[in-house]
C-alpha cells in the first residue's frame, strides 16, 4: 500500500475509534459503553501502528485532521441513537487523539 492509502486507512480507523469513544462518553450509562471504550483503544493502537510506519509532513498532518473531522461527522450522523451532544465532543476528541499520535 502507498502512503495515501495508508493515510486513508488510518483516518477510517480513527473515525470509527472516535465514534466508539464518543458513543461511550455520551451514553455512559448504557451497557455497551465500556465495550465501546475498549474497542476505541484497540482501534487507536491500530492507527498508531500505521502512523508510526509513515513519514508524515505538515501537509499530511493537516490533511489528516480535515479528513478525520469530515469522516467522524459522517460516522456520528449515522448513529442517530446517540445523543446530539455527540457533536460537542468531536473537536476535543480529535485533538486529543492526534496529539497522542504525534500528529498535531
Amino acid at each position: 500500500m502507498g502512503k495515501k492509502e495508508n493515510i486513508k486507512e488510518m483516518i477510517n480507523i480513527l473515525a470509527i475509534a472516535l465514534r466508539h469513544k464518543i458513543g461511550g462518553i455520551v451514553n455512559k450509562d448504557q451497557i455497551y459503553s465500556s465495550r465501546y471504550a475498549k474497542d476505541a483503544q484497540i482501534l487507536i493502537r491500530e492507527a498508531e501502528k500505521i502512523s508510526l510506519s509513515l513519514n508524515l509532513n505538515d501537509y499530511d498532518k493537516s490533511t489528516i485532521r480535515i479528513e478525520l473531522k469530515k469522516k467522524l461527522k459522517i460516522e456520528l450522523e449515522k448513529k442517530d441513537f446517540l445523543d446530539y451532544k455527540k457533536f460537542d465532543y468531536m473537536d476535543d476528541e480529535i485533538e486529543i487523539v492526534l496529539k497522542d499520535l504525534g500528529l498535531s
